[in-house]
């Protein structure tokens, strides 16, 4: 089934996946590889917060 892609569901979806990134960071080992995920979920997080106005 193929939803509609709305606004509010764009950002659920990438809260998810930012939040996804955020676990895969806790379970990293090599901590620039930790950082770097950290750095995606936040770039991810600021876009989502940026398109939730609905422009």
């Amino acid at each position: 089934m193929n939803l509609p892609d709305t606004p509010l569901e764009r950002a659920r979806r990438t809260r998810e996946r930012a939040e996804e990134l955020g676990r895969a960071a806790d379970r990293a080992t090599d901590p620039e590889h930790r950082q770097r995920l950290r750095e995606k979920a936040r770039r991810l997080l600021g876009e989502g917060l940026e398109g939730q106005d609905g422009r």
